[in-house]
């Protein structure tokens, strides 16, 4: 190889490693607000988290997302689960954030740890009008479910677990928010159980 060719060829190289360092920050900076917006609009992903600028911008925080979370049994009756521990609490949270089928699990696998006992009474569904007023109460009711202690390893657990994830937007010509289900993620026990088998192992 001439001269001229190697010193034309290393000060290519000297431009490239020069101007490596600057250009790695845009580089990262473009993968990132790419991944955060493909998360959003595929994935559901809160704006406010998973980085980039979109919690300055977006109104999607925690509090417009919420869970119900029920167990039912094998002929599809269910009952709400009220009073989560905080651990529980913190694993909706954090799925409510990135709602995924993966995230709901881990907290699922958390509610099976437990045993649930329901109330003595049942409880009617509250009728709410479009002002947020009561206007009476539902034919249907529900036993409130509220953990009772660890469930032992080696007893069973035999009930679906189901989880909906419920958004609220805002209506800019009513003035009035709305709520809407998302997604209902429903975990079988044998799925719930292998879980547990994995911890106990």
């Amino acid at each position: 190889m001439s001269r001229p060719a190697y010193q034309w060829i290393n000060s290519i190289l000297r431009a490239c490693l020069r101007w490596a360092p600057i250009l790695c920050i845009p580089i990262v900076a473009l993968l990132v607000a790419s991944r955060q917006v493909y998360l959003n609009n595929q994935r559901d992903l809160s704006t406010w988290k998973g980085g980039g600028m979109g919690m300055f911008a977006g109104a999607d925080g925690r509090l417009n997302r919420y869970t119900k979370v029920f167990i039912a049994d094998g002929h599809g009756k269910r009952q709400p689960l009220t009073q989560l521990t905080s651990e529980q609490t913190k694993l909706i949270n954090r799925a409510l954030n990135y709602p995924v089928r993966e995230n709901f699990l881990i907290a699922a696998k958390e509610l099976a740890t437990l045993d649930w006992v329901a109330a003595r009474q049942r409880m009617p569904v509250a009728l709410i009008d479009a002002n947020g007023q009561n206007t009476g109460t539902a034919q249907e009711s529900y036993y409130m479910m509220v953990p009772f202690g660890r469930r032992p390893r080696e007893e069973t657990w035999e009930w679906d677990i189901q989880i909906e994830y419920w958004k609220l937007s805002y209506d800019p010509v009513t003035r009035r928010a709305h709520a809407s289900r998302v997604e209902t993620f429903i975990f079988r026990p044998q799925e719930l159980r292998r879980g547990q088998q994995k911890s106990s192992s």
